[in-house]
């Protein structure tokens, strides 16, 4: 199985996390990828905020290049580990529905 979560707002950082962590210990679980957009996308340039999920092999961490564009973020200036979606993190997020993935949204 593999699942998106999209965290979209900074008040729901926490949530998206533990939601993230949860899920990863889940045996049928083989991909989880936690797409930062909005104002959520200041997580994905705290090392603090994204330490524990880096932790986590089953993640997969994303900002939002649209986010990121759109609040001075360069790619430089994400933790390691954080990689910028390719295109908007909406349209991410709608392929990895159309490709079968289980979606959350925090």
């Amino acid at each position: 199985m593999k699942v998106v979560i999209q965290i979209s707002e900074k008040e729901k950082i926490p949530m998206g996390s533990i939601v993230g962590s949860h899920i990863a210990v889940l045996k049928d679980v083989e991909t989880i990828e936690m797409v930062f957009l909005e104002s959520a996308i200041i997580a994905t340039i705290s090392e603090e905020m994204m330490k524990p999920l880096l932790e986590e092999k089953k993640l997969i961490l994303m900002a939002c290049k649209t986010s990121m564009e759109m609040n001075n973020i360069k790619a430089s200036d994400l933790v390691k580990g954080v990689s910028p979606t390719p295109q908007g993190g909406f349209i991410e997020i709608i392929r990895r529905q159309q490709e079968g993935w289980f979606y959350i949204h925090v």
